[in-house]
């Protein structure tokens, strides 16, 4: 699953519109929007986000960090 994905599924299991969850997570409605998608400037270019963001993300919703660098495939899950 990609982050986006996951960044989606965090915002869905909270029950929060895109604005809620930005300002949950200290970033900007538009900013959540790219970040699911993946893509920036109208779907013509790959998001390229700093796992900082990303672990930020996690943090302010309450998400472990961990579960999500598995998710996403970044890391090997705990045996």
């Amino acid at each position: 699953m990609g982050y986006g994905a996951i960044v989606r599924k965090i915002r869905k299991e909270k029950n929060m519109s895109l604005r809620q969850f930005a300002e949950l997570t200290g970033f900007g409605h538009t900013t959540i929007a790219h970040i699911e998608k993946e893509y920036s400037n109208k779907g013509k270019e790959k998001l390229q986000v700093y796992i900082d963001t990303l672990k930020q993300i996690c943090d302010r919703s309450g998400y472990c960090f961990r579960k999500f660098l598995e998710e996403a495939g970044y890391i090997e899950p705990i045996k």
